[in-house]
């Protein structure tokens, strides 16, 4: 019998598998997540350290912490880019005038991402990059909103520039960013972005209500997706 391919996965609530409950508004872990389910059908063996709201800076941290995990491991996955790209919307809310930046400026997450790459490599493993799930900017405005008076969410709005759509476009800057990372440290990335854009008059039955975090129906797509792309792990 052939051995399993082994892998480590970095990376945020995407990689862990969270989804938003629907029912009580509360965060847990998907069983049926597209690691386990890419480890089940793929036959592969995942440890998964992805970790509810990571960025690239803690990722540095999960290289140095599972540094002998990552050297015995084929493949290592790494799922950055949607924290890091997120404002302090409570901040904004509260004094709008004032400057505000993303959790990782987009120059330093390209610079910080590389690192990442260089730093699996050091240790003897393959880097693959996972690309981002798109958000649904009304959903996601809706979410982070939800305890704002009328105020701080019209504060937000115009922050904005009265356009909500310009969130999503924010959060693809990151997304693009990836690809251009892959093509110039030539490291794979499985593209997992389209396969939701393909389902754009549909694309709301694949997330939860918070428009970030794919659903279990998300889930399964993405990881159709990455068994389309087996011959990079496998």
């Amino acid at each position: 019998m052939m051995e399993k391919k082994k892998i480590t996965a970095l990376g945020d609530s995407l990689t862990r598998g969270v989804v938003l409950n629907a029912e009580n508004s509360r965060y847990s872990i998907l069983d049926n997540s597209f690691i386990n389910i890419i480890g089940d059908t793929l036959g592969l063996d995942i440890t998964n350290y992805g970790k509810f709201g990571c960025t690239v800076d803690f990722g540095e941290k999960m290289i140095d912490r599972h540094a002998s995990e990552i050297s015995s491991s084929d493949y290592t996955l790494l799922e950055f880019g949607g924290n890091d790209c997120d404002f302090n919307w409570g901040k904004i809310a509260d004094n709008p005038a004032d400057e505000h930046f993303p959790k990782t400026i987009l120059d330093s997450f390209k610079e910080k991402f590389g690192k990442l790459i260089e730093s699996v490599r050091s240790l003897g493993s393959r880097p693959v990059i996972i690309s981002l799930p798109p958000i649904d900017s009304e959903y996601y405005f809706s979410f982070i909103s939800r305890f704002m008076n009328a105020g701080q969410r019209n504060n937000v709005f115009n922050w904005l520039g009265g356009d909500i759509n310009v969130i999503s476009r924010w959060h693809e800057m990151y997304n693009r960013a990836l690809f251009e990372i892959s093509g110039l440290m030539q490291a794979p990335i499985i593209d997992i972005t389209t396969p939701f854009d393909k389902h754009q008059g549909n694309m709301r039955a694949l997330y939860c209500a918070d428009g970030i975090h794919p659903n279990a129906e998300g889930h399964k797509l993405i990881a159709a997706s990455i068994a389309q792309k087996s011959d990079i792990l496998c």
